[in-house]
């Protein structure tokens, strides 16, 4: 606390209006109050009244009843005998005793941090302090807040607002402002931090974020990536830049370096995630149960194309089961495969891993074709893909 040289003498006065005890300190008739001084008043017999109030930097004070009074330039003898006055209306003859608790309590630099902070209260400053120094002091802005409209509050009652997002994300203060002594600074509280997640995703939307959030943590918000999803080639769009980055998350589903920021990267509020339709796929036709075109990750082998088409119909025939993709040359090449030694003996020799383009086709039973005869109605297929 700061104290004058003559406080000692002014914490020990007295004064009342008529009727009430007389000033015991003839010099301190001489002193009037001043902006930031804080005055302890007591009502007698009423005391419910009494209570510490603080002259503001307009000057005035606000008491019960009698309201807002010009404190500022009054002396104690003045301002008592307004005070009684104006409660004089309600009570009955009531006694005002005025007592000087703090003298002067800007003399302390002071200024108010308020809002979407850590530690909203009052803080001293030093010559020079900034805005981004007073956040630290209160222990910075919380997830909410709002940093491109922090507004600070002056003693004339000018208002400015500044932004201090950059200045928070790169260390840059040419956008930083200095503070002065009753300033009040206010952090609002923003929309909360959110990344869109679009394309092949089961819930595709704008998802909240919190704290160090990262690529599969928005994923997994959008119920994870479909069957049909291209992993190798998910696009990063990032707020206030231009272009996308094209990132390859098949590592990462697959369990490797999920911590690594070149993989799995942290996330900033505004991202937006697209993940595609991949081109990697393959016909699974014929006596199957859902004969279609499947979407297919880089591991997945010949079984698993059959698997994806929910295995083969009651008169399929897996024996002559027949695969047709390019050779190095870029024409179609048919190859019988017979599935069924395949399944049922474990005989994996012929279970290689699906190419895009390849085409799969389950003969019926009683249908006999050699993989020849079949070759031309299936390479048509093949053009689909290139």
């Amino acid at each position: 606390m700061i104290r004058h040289p003559v406080l000692g003498m002014l914490l020990a006065m007295i004064v009342m209006a008529p009727g009430a005890w007389a000033a015991d300190a003839p010099e301190s008739a001489a002193y009037r109050f001043a902006p930031g001084d804080v005055i302890e008043v007591a009502v007698v017999p009423q005391s419910k009244f009494d209570r510490s109030v603080t002259v503001q930097p307009d000057g005035k004070i606000s008491f019960p009843i009698v309201g807002q009074i010009q404190a500022a330039a009054l002396t104690v003898d003045q301002l008592a005998e307004q005070l009684r006055a104006g409660l004089n209306r309600n009570l009955v003859d009531p006694r005002v005793t005025v007592t000087l608790k703090e003298l002067n309590k800007r003399a302390v630099p002071r200024v108010s941090l308020l809002g979407a902070v850590r530690t909203p209260s009052v803080y001293e400053i030093k010559d020079g302090t900034t805005v981004a120094e007073l956040l630290a002091s209160g222990g910075g802005p919380t997830t909410l807040a709002d940093l491109q409209h922090v507004t600070i509050t002056r003693s004339d009652r000018s208002v400015m607002t500044i932004d201090l997002s950059q200045s928070a994300r790169t260390g840059r203060l040419d956008r930083n402002t200095t503070l002065q002594a009753g300033d009040l600074v206010v952090v609002p509280e923003g929309a909360p931090p959110t990344v869109l997640v679009l394309g092949e995703v089961t819930k595709p939307g704008s998802y909240e974020i919190q704290g160090e959030a990262r690529l599969l943590d928005a994923l997994s918000l959008a119920g994870g990536p479909t069957t049909k999803a291209d992993l190798r080639h998910v696009t990063l769009g990032r707020a206030g830049t231009t272009g996308t980055r094209s990132l390859d998350l098949q590592p990462l589903l697959a369990g490797e370096q999920t911590t690594n920021p070149e993989l799995n990267v942290p996330l900033r509020p505004g991202d937006t995630i697209v993940l595609g339709e991949t081109s990697e796929r393959v016909y699974i036709l014929g006596r199957v149960q859902k004969p279609d075109v499947y979407p297919i990750k880089p591991n997945d082998r010949i079984l698993d194309g059959l698997a994806k088409a929910g295995g083969a119909a009651s008169d399929g025939e897996l024996g002559r089961a027949v695969l047709v993709r390019r050779d190095s040359s870029g024409q179609p090449v048919a190859t019988e495969l017979d599935m069924k030694k395949m399944m049922s003996k474990a005989n994996m020799a012929q279970n290689d891993l699906l190419r895009p383009g390849d085409v799969l086709y389950i003969p019926d039973k009683k249908t006999r074709r050699s993989p020849g005869e079949l070759l031309l109605p299936l390479a048509g297929l093949i053009s689909v893909f290139h």
